[in-house]
């Protein structure tokens, strides 16, 4: 009980600011991306189709027609998204400005909504970037402190709970289960890039089916190793690794992109910082 008080001393008097200014320097790489990458609201080309779901919450966003009128109109889509980058860098630059943090998560949430609905899926990487700026808008350090702890949970959560599914599943006992997920997911990689050097790599695996079953058996090994981390945060400058190489492990063997999700692993630098600084000598 009182090394968890001292680490809330030191972060609440240390780092907060500090934590603002990583988070959403890593926001602003994701929405540079999200230019490049052409799935900004004014880069949606006025959509027809959506997705919303059985969500209620997309179903009362489009109820009152609010993905509608921005995406529907050029002048208002390219307005939203200048909005988004601009209180974007204002928090960067401003981490102490609780008001243009919850302006940006509001901005956030909107696109958020429009970029599942029209992308015809609801993507989970982006929750990431959606939850990382909720603690930085509480005015008191406790409160802060709370969230910032239950973000560390959520993170937790999500590879522990990957872990539990696939465990009961029983995907892990089935040998040829790497093989087939990169067969499935790599098909139009290896459709169009059939000479690259990473497309021989993928043949290579493809050959040898034992290796894909290996590397899938590690990453479900990896994903339960955030179960400790329910439990004690010693092992959090590992579990802060973990939460990056995962996500390039799904891009590699799965071709799914979640590097918005490798952002959540600040919740574990933090933490793993604090005990350095708390081991280390006065």
């Amino acid at each position: 009980m009182e090394e968890t008080l001292v680490f809330d001393k030191h972060l609440s008097m240390g780092i907060r600011n500090r934590l603002c200014r990583i988070v959403f320097a890593l926001i602003f790489i994701s929405l540079i991306y999200s230019f490049f990458s052409n799935t900004l609201v004014s880069q949606l080309k006025i959509p027809v189709l959506k997705f919303p779901s059985t969500d209620l919450t997309y179903w009362f966003f489009h109820l009152i027609r609010l993905p509608e009128i921005i995406t529907g109109h050029p002048v208002i889509a390219r307005c939203f998204d200048g909005l988004l980058f601009f209180s974007c860098l204002l928090c960067l630059l401003k981490p102490e400005g609780r008001r243009w943090i919850l302006i940006f998560f509001i901005l956030y949430l909107v696109y958020f909504i429009i970029f599942n609905s029209y992308g015809l899926h609801h993507t989970h990487s982006k929750i990431g970037i959606l939850l990382l700026p909720v603690p930085f808008m509480m005015t008191d350090e406790k409160g802060f402190l709370l969230l910032w702890k239950g973000l560390r949970y959520y993170t937790c959560f999500i590879y522990a709970s990957a872990f539990l599914w696939k465990l009961f599943r029983g995907t892990w006992l089935y040998s040829q289960q790497g093989v087939l997920i990169i067969k499935r997911n790599l098909a139009p990689y290896l459709y169009f890039h059939p000479r690259s050097g990473l497309s021989k790599v993928y043949y290579w695996l493809i050959s040898h089916a034992a290796i894909p079953d290996i590397l899938l058996k590690m990453g479900f090994i990896l994903e339960g190793l955030f179960i400790i981390g329910f439990f004690t945060r010693r092992f959090d400058k590992y579990l802060f690794l973990l939460a990056i190489l995962l996500p390039l492990g799904f891009l590699l063997m799965a071709d799914a992109l979640f590097f918005e999700l490798a952002f959540l692993s600040i919740c574990f630098y933090s933490w793993g910082y604090l005990v350095s600084k708390e081991e280390s000598p006065e």
